[in-house]
């Protein structure tokens, strides 16, 4: 017995199709886009960086870089 799919809409093929240009983009854009996004995150949150942790945050830390004894998780 066939199995039958569902037609695809004229949207659907048009969808499915610009999906599969986005395989074949220039491997140069791709990088362009990606050093792009980079910098703007960068912009974004790079202070983040720059400011203290919070006092629990530095002990939870310092917890897991403990050892464990044998039988403790």
């Amino acid at each position: 017995m066939a199995r039958e799919f569902p037609r695809m809409s004229k949207t659907d093929k048009r969808h499915s199709t610009s999906r599969a240009g986005l395989l074949h983009t220039d491997p140069r854009t791709i990088s362009a886009v990606r050093d792009k996004l980079g910098e703007e995150l960068r912009a974004m949150y790079g202070r983040l960086a720059d400011e203290p942790l919070p006092d629990r945050l530095l002990k939870l830390v310092w917890q897991l870089d403990q050892p464990h004894s044998k039988g403790k998780p």
